[in-house]
Protein backbone atom coordinates (compact mmCIF):
# COMPACT_ATOMS: atom_id res chain seq x y z
CA UNK A 1 0.00 0.00 0.00
CA UNK A 2 1.24 3.53 -0.89
CA UNK A 3 1.67 6.41 1.34
CA UNK A 4 -1.27 7.62 -1.11
CA UNK A 5 -3.53 5.21 -0.79
CA UNK A 6 -3.25 4.78 3.09
CA UNK A 7 -4.09 8.60 3.56
CA UNK A 8 -6.93 8.54 1.44
CA UNK A 9 -8.36 5.36 3.13
CA UNK A 10 -7.85 6.97 6.49
CA UNK A 11 -9.49 10.19 5.51
CA UNK A 12 -12.25 7.98 4.47
CA UNK A 13 -12.62 6.53 7.40
CA UNK A 14 -12.32 9.26 9.61
CA UNK A 15 -14.70 11.36 7.73
CA UNK A 16 -17.24 8.45 8.03
CA UNK A 17 -16.78 7.82 11.79
CA UNK A 18 -17.28 11.74 12.25
CA UNK A 19 -20.31 11.86 10.49
CA UNK A 20 -21.64 8.37 12.42
CA UNK A 21 -21.18 10.21 15.72
CA UNK A 22 -23.13 13.26 14.40
CA UNK A 23 -25.70 11.16 13.66
CA UNK A 24 -26.00 8.92 16.32
CA UNK A 25 -25.86 12.44 18.66
CA UNK A 26 -28.68 13.89 16.90
CA UNK A 27 -31.34 10.79 15.45
CA UNK A 28 -30.50 7.64 17.43
CA UNK A 29 -34.37 7.07 17.88
CA UNK A 30 -34.98 7.84 14.12
CA UNK A 31 -34.93 4.70 12.36
CA UNK A 32 -33.87 5.92 8.51
CA UNK A 33 -30.62 7.45 11.08
CA UNK A 34 -30.31 3.80 12.02
CA UNK A 35 -30.28 2.31 8.81
CA UNK A 36 -27.94 5.19 7.38
CA UNK A 37 -25.54 4.31 10.04
CA UNK A 38 -25.02 0.67 9.57
CA UNK A 39 -24.71 1.46 5.69
CA UNK A 40 -21.53 3.99 6.52
CA UNK A 41 -20.29 0.85 8.61
CA UNK A 42 -20.57 -1.35 5.48
CA UNK A 43 -18.63 1.83 3.61
CA UNK A 44 -15.89 1.70 6.11
CA UNK A 45 -15.55 -2.15 5.70
CA UNK A 46 -14.41 -1.12 1.80
CA UNK A 47 -10.99 0.57 3.27
CA UNK A 48 -10.30 -1.65 6.39
CA UNK A 49 -8.50 -4.45 3.70
CA UNK A 50 -4.96 -5.16 2.32
CA UNK A 51 -3.42 -8.02 1.49
CA UNK A 52 -0.92 -9.94 4.54
CA UNK A 53 -3.63 -9.03 7.09
CA UNK A 54 -5.41 -12.19 9.19
CA UNK A 55 -7.60 -14.02 6.86
CA UNK A 56 -10.15 -14.45 9.13
CA UNK A 57 -10.58 -10.28 9.57
CA UNK A 58 -10.14 -10.60 6.01
CA UNK A 59 -13.93 -12.52 5.34
CA UNK A 60 -15.49 -10.70 7.66
CA UNK A 61 -14.60 -7.07 6.24
CA UNK A 62 -15.01 -8.09 2.37
CA UNK A 63 -17.99 -9.92 3.86
CA UNK A 64 -19.27 -6.86 5.03
CA UNK A 65 -18.29 -4.31 2.23
CA UNK A 66 -20.12 -6.94 -0.34
CA UNK A 67 -23.25 -5.54 1.35
CA UNK A 68 -22.73 -1.83 1.20
CA UNK A 69 -24.80 -1.43 -2.43
CA UNK A 70 -28.13 -3.14 -0.89
CA UNK A 71 -27.55 -1.44 2.39
CA UNK A 72 -26.79 2.47 1.04
CA UNK A 73 -30.30 1.19 -0.99
CA UNK A 74 -32.26 0.57 2.28
CA UNK A 75 -31.03 3.94 4.25
CA UNK A 76 -31.96 6.20 1.38
CA UNK A 77 -35.57 3.98 1.20
CA UNK A 78 -35.59 4.61 5.08
CA UNK A 79 -35.14 8.09 4.57
CA UNK A 80 -37.52 8.84 1.41
CA UNK A 81 -40.53 6.68 2.95
CA UNK A 82 -41.56 6.94 6.29
CA UNK A 83 -43.75 3.97 6.52
CA UNK A 84 -40.46 2.26 5.21
CA UNK A 85 -40.58 -1.35 6.43
CA UNK A 86 -38.22 -4.48 4.97
CA UNK A 87 -39.84 -6.72 2.97
CA UNK A 88 -39.33 -9.77 1.09
CA UNK A 89 -37.57 -8.03 -1.90
CA UNK A 90 -35.59 -5.39 0.41
CA UNK A 91 -33.34 -8.81 1.36
CA UNK A 92 -33.55 -10.29 -2.30
CA UNK A 93 -31.68 -6.96 -3.24
CA UNK A 94 -29.12 -7.66 -0.27
CA UNK A 95 -28.78 -11.27 -1.58
CA UNK A 96 -28.57 -10.40 -4.85
CA UNK A 97 -25.13 -8.12 -4.05
CA UNK A 98 -23.79 -10.07 -2.22
CA UNK A 99 -23.96 -13.41 -4.27
CA UNK A 100 -23.06 -11.58 -7.41
CA UNK A 101 -19.59 -10.39 -5.67
CA UNK A 102 -19.15 -13.56 -3.70
CA UNK A 103 -17.11 -15.08 -6.47
CA UNK A 104 -14.65 -11.73 -6.62
CA UNK A 105 -14.66 -11.52 -2.70
CA UNK A 106 -13.11 -15.56 -2.58
CA UNK A 107 -10.36 -14.74 -5.18
CA UNK A 108 -9.55 -11.70 -3.36
CA UNK A 109 -8.98 -14.50 -0.19
CA UNK A 110 -6.84 -16.62 -2.10
CA UNK A 111 -9.79 -19.17 -1.82
CA UNK A 112 -10.90 -20.04 -5.58
CA UNK A 113 -9.18 -19.51 -8.46
CA UNK A 114 -9.82 -16.46 -11.16
CA UNK A 115 -13.27 -16.71 -11.97
CA UNK A 116 -13.00 -16.91 -16.36
CA UNK A 117 -16.28 -16.60 -17.56
CA UNK A 118 -18.13 -15.24 -14.68
CA UNK A 119 -20.29 -12.04 -15.81
CA UNK A 120 -18.48 -9.11 -13.93
CA UNK A 121 -21.49 -7.13 -15.43
CA UNK A 122 -23.72 -9.31 -13.27
CA UNK A 123 -22.80 -7.02 -10.28
CA UNK A 124 -22.98 -3.71 -12.20
CA UNK A 125 -26.50 -4.93 -13.41
CA UNK A 126 -27.67 -5.33 -9.58
CA UNK A 127 -26.19 -2.23 -8.79
CA UNK A 128 -28.04 -0.84 -11.07
CA UNK A 129 -31.43 -2.35 -10.39
CA UNK A 130 -31.29 -0.80 -7.24
CA UNK A 131 -30.56 2.66 -7.82
CA UNK A 132 -32.62 2.46 -10.60
CA UNK A 133 -35.59 1.52 -8.23
CA UNK A 134 -34.15 4.15 -6.03
CA UNK A 135 -34.21 6.61 -8.68
CA UNK A 136 -37.95 5.86 -9.10
CA UNK A 137 -38.70 6.36 -5.82
CA UNK A 138 -37.24 9.35 -5.65
CA UNK A 139 -38.33 10.89 -8.95
CA UNK A 140 -42.03 9.35 -8.16
CA UNK A 141 -42.22 10.80 -4.68
CA UNK A 142 -41.11 14.67 -5.56
CA UNK A 143 -44.39 15.97 -6.30
CA UNK A 144 -46.65 14.72 -3.73
CA UNK A 145 -43.73 15.71 -0.63
CA UNK A 146 -44.88 18.54 1.20
CA UNK A 147 -41.74 19.16 3.59
CA UNK A 148 -39.61 21.32 0.80
CA UNK A 149 -36.15 20.17 3.44
CA UNK A 150 -37.34 16.77 1.98
CA UNK A 151 -37.93 17.50 -1.05
CA UNK A 152 -34.18 19.31 -1.75
CA UNK A 153 -32.71 16.35 -0.15
CA UNK A 154 -34.15 13.99 -2.90
CA UNK A 155 -32.56 16.46 -5.68
CA UNK A 156 -29.37 16.19 -3.59
CA UNK A 157 -29.63 12.56 -3.36
CA UNK A 158 -30.52 11.79 -7.19
CA UNK A 159 -27.45 13.72 -7.56
CA UNK A 160 -25.20 12.14 -5.75
CA UNK A 161 -26.91 8.23 -7.46
CA UNK A 162 -25.91 9.64 -10.69
CA UNK A 163 -22.89 10.84 -9.39
CA UNK A 164 -21.30 8.06 -7.38
CA UNK A 165 -22.92 5.10 -8.88
CA UNK A 166 -21.73 5.58 -12.09
CA UNK A 167 -18.74 6.78 -11.42
CA UNK A 168 -17.97 4.30 -9.29
CA UNK A 169 -19.07 1.60 -11.81
CA UNK A 170 -17.75 2.88 -14.71
CA UNK A 171 -14.37 3.67 -12.90
CA UNK A 172 -14.14 -0.13 -11.56
CA UNK A 173 -14.44 -1.57 -14.84
CA UNK A 174 -11.75 0.77 -16.56
CA UNK A 175 -9.40 -0.45 -13.82
CA UNK A 176 -10.15 -3.53 -13.98
CA UNK A 177 -9.73 -3.57 -18.29
CA UNK A 178 -6.45 -1.82 -17.30
CA UNK A 179 -4.96 -4.11 -15.06
CA UNK A 180 -5.24 -1.89 -12.56
CA UNK A 181 -7.52 -2.86 -9.66
CA UNK A 182 -5.55 -1.84 -7.00
CA UNK A 183 -6.28 1.89 -7.90
CA UNK A 184 -10.21 0.98 -7.52
CA UNK A 185 -10.32 1.15 -3.51
CA UNK A 186 -8.14 4.79 -3.80
CA UNK A 187 -10.93 5.94 -6.92
CA UNK A 188 -13.57 4.99 -4.42
CA UNK A 189 -11.95 6.94 -1.72
CA UNK A 190 -12.07 10.06 -3.10
CA UNK A 191 -15.64 10.09 -4.09
CA UNK A 192 -16.63 8.94 -0.73
CA UNK A 193 -14.75 11.68 0.99
CA UNK A 194 -16.23 14.06 -1.64
CA UNK A 195 -19.54 12.92 -0.51
CA UNK A 196 -19.22 12.56 3.76
CA UNK A 197 -17.60 16.32 3.27
CA UNK A 198 -20.73 17.80 1.67
CA UNK A 199 -23.01 15.75 4.18
CA UNK A 200 -20.55 16.66 7.15
CA UNK A 201 -20.89 20.28 6.17
CA UNK A 202 -24.41 20.06 6.06
CA UNK A 203 -24.79 18.25 9.19
CA UNK A 204 -22.81 20.82 11.32
CA UNK A 205 -24.70 23.83 9.75
CA UNK A 206 -23.46 26.48 12.29
CA UNK A 207 -27.12 28.23 14.65
CA UNK A 208 -26.89 30.65 17.03
CA UNK A 209 -26.91 28.87 19.84
CA UNK A 210 -23.61 26.63 18.96
CA UNK A 211 -21.88 29.58 20.02
CA UNK A 212 -23.41 30.74 23.05
CA UNK A 213 -22.04 29.70 26.50
CA UNK A 214 -25.88 29.76 27.75
CA UNK A 215 -28.12 26.71 28.06
CA UNK A 216 -29.59 25.92 24.52
CA UNK A 217 -33.48 26.65 24.43
CA UNK A 218 -35.71 23.05 24.51
CA UNK A 219 -37.19 23.91 20.76
CA UNK A 220 -40.92 23.56 21.43
CA UNK A 221 -42.51 20.47 18.52
CA UNK A 222 -44.26 22.32 15.87
CA UNK A 223 -47.81 22.34 16.01
CA UNK A 224 -50.24 22.77 13.10
CA UNK A 225 -51.51 25.81 13.06
CA UNK A 226 -53.68 28.34 10.11
CA UNK A 227 -51.90 31.65 9.81
CA UNK A 228 -54.46 34.29 9.70
CA UNK A 229 -53.75 35.21 6.07
CA UNK A 230 -54.55 31.49 5.17
CA UNK A 231 -57.53 31.42 6.47
CA UNK A 232 -59.90 32.30 3.74
CA UNK A 233 -57.84 29.71 1.49
CA UNK A 234 -58.19 26.94 4.06
CA UNK A 235 -62.05 27.36 4.07
CA UNK A 236 -61.66 27.33 -0.24
CA UNK A 237 -59.36 24.30 0.28
CA UNK A 238 -61.76 22.22 2.64
CA UNK A 239 -65.30 23.86 0.42
CA UNK A 240 -63.25 21.87 -2.51
CA UNK A 241 -62.84 18.70 -0.81
CA UNK A 242 -65.72 18.16 1.24
CA UNK A 243 -68.45 19.71 -0.76
CA UNK A 244 -67.10 19.78 -4.14
CA UNK A 245 -65.60 15.89 -3.06
CA UNK A 246 -61.83 16.75 -5.21
CA UNK A 247 -60.42 13.81 -3.53
CA UNK A 248 -62.89 11.56 -5.72
CA UNK A 249 -60.95 12.66 -9.11
CA UNK A 250 -58.80 9.98 -10.39
CA UNK A 251 -55.05 10.92 -10.36
CA UNK A 252 -55.58 14.03 -8.74
CA UNK A 253 -52.26 15.79 -7.77
CA UNK A 254 -51.20 18.94 -5.75
CA UNK A 255 -50.67 20.85 -8.74
CA UNK A 256 -54.39 20.13 -10.17
CA UNK A 257 -55.69 20.48 -6.81
CA UNK A 258 -53.67 24.43 -6.83
CA UNK A 259 -55.06 25.12 -9.93
CA UNK A 260 -58.72 24.41 -9.16
CA UNK A 261 -57.80 26.81 -6.20
CA UNK A 262 -56.21 29.14 -8.39
CA UNK A 263 -53.12 29.44 -6.45
CA UNK A 264 -49.73 28.35 -6.86
CA UNK A 265 -48.82 25.23 -5.83
CA UNK A 266 -45.81 25.89 -3.61
CA UNK A 267 -48.18 28.16 -1.00
CA UNK A 268 -50.90 24.82 -1.02
CA UNK A 269 -47.73 22.52 -0.14
CA UNK A 270 -47.11 24.76 2.74
CA UNK A 271 -50.80 25.25 3.34
CA UNK A 272 -51.12 21.75 3.94
CA UNK A 273 -47.77 21.06 5.15
CA UNK A 274 -47.34 23.76 8.35
CA UNK A 275 -50.72 24.91 8.47
CA UNK A 276 -52.99 20.97 8.49
CA UNK A 277 -49.98 18.96 9.43
CA UNK A 278 -49.85 16.35 6.48
CA UNK A 279 -46.35 15.41 5.17
CA UNK A 280 -47.41 13.99 1.91
CA UNK A 281 -50.20 15.21 -0.69
CA UNK A 282 -51.29 11.29 -0.87
CA UNK A 283 -52.07 11.35 2.97
CA UNK A 284 -53.81 14.13 3.03
CA UNK A 285 -56.52 12.65 0.17
CA UNK A 286 -56.36 9.92 1.94
CA UNK A 287 -57.64 10.75 5.05
CA UNK A 288 -60.35 11.94 2.77
CA UNK A 289 -61.03 8.89 0.96
CA UNK A 290 -60.59 6.85 4.47
CA UNK A 291 -63.64 8.55 5.68
CA UNK A 292 -65.96 7.87 3.24
CA UNK A 293 -64.97 4.39 3.29
CA UNK A 294 -65.74 4.17 6.77
CA UNK A 295 -68.94 6.16 6.52
CA UNK A 296 -70.25 3.84 3.43
CA UNK A 297 -69.38 0.90 5.46
CA UNK A 298 -71.05 2.16 9.10
CA UNK A 299 -74.27 3.02 7.20
CA UNK A 300 -77.12 0.24 8.20
CA UNK A 301 -78.70 0.82 4.44
CA UNK A 302 -75.30 0.03 2.53
CA UNK A 303 -74.36 -3.06 4.51
CA UNK A 304 -75.03 -5.08 0.95
CA UNK A 305 -72.96 -2.77 -0.94
CA UNK A 306 -69.77 -5.05 -2.17
CA UNK A 307 -66.55 -4.13 -0.51
CA UNK A 308 -64.74 -4.23 -3.21
CA UNK A 309 -66.91 -1.40 -5.08
CA UNK A 310 -66.35 0.54 -2.19
CA UNK A 311 -62.53 0.51 -2.35
CA UNK A 312 -62.77 0.88 -6.23
CA UNK A 313 -65.18 4.18 -5.32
Amino acid sequence: MTGVDIALRASAITLIALYVLLTVRDGWKVPAVRYAIIALGSVAALFLHAPGLPVTYLFIVRFIDSTTTALIWWAALAILQEDFRLKWYHWGGLFLTVMTLMPWRLYYLGWSDYPNGYPYLLTDAVTLLLFGHLTWVIVNGYKDDLIDRRRRLRLFMLATIIFAVLLVTLGENVFEAYGKPGLVIPFIAVIVIIINVILFLWTVQMHPEAIKFDPIRQIEEDIPKIRPQDKALHNRLLREMETERAWAEPGLTIGALAERLGIPEHHLRTLINRGMGYRNFASFLNGYRLAYAKSILSDPEQTRLPVLTIAMD
